[in-house]
């Protein structure tokens, strides 16, 4: 989830409640961890606005994944000036 701005309660839309599942004998118990108030139209757009990395980041994340998936490693060797 993106970061939010949040507002006072009698500012807020939308109250965002964050639970999590604890271990309690055995079992799960369901505890509210954190509440956030904020306006409707900002979280609207800070979910629906893609907030894209950079494109070097990305290209190296996807390099790494698919020298994984090779048996041997990529020998990445320059043609300097083939002509």
């Amino acid at each position: 989830m993106p970061a939010l701005e949040p507002v006072s309660k009698g500012e807020a839309d939308i109250a965002w409640l964050i639970y999590d599942l604890e271990p309690d004998s055995g079992r799960y118990r369901l505890t509210k961890v954190s509440e956030t108030f904020t306006k409707f139209e900002p979280a609207l757009l800070a979910m629906t606005r893609p907030s894209p990395g950079r494109m070097e980041d990305f290209i190296r994340l996807l390099q790494e994944r698919l020298d994984e998936q090779l048996e041997t490693p990529p020998t990445n060797q320059t043609i300097e000036n083939p002509f």
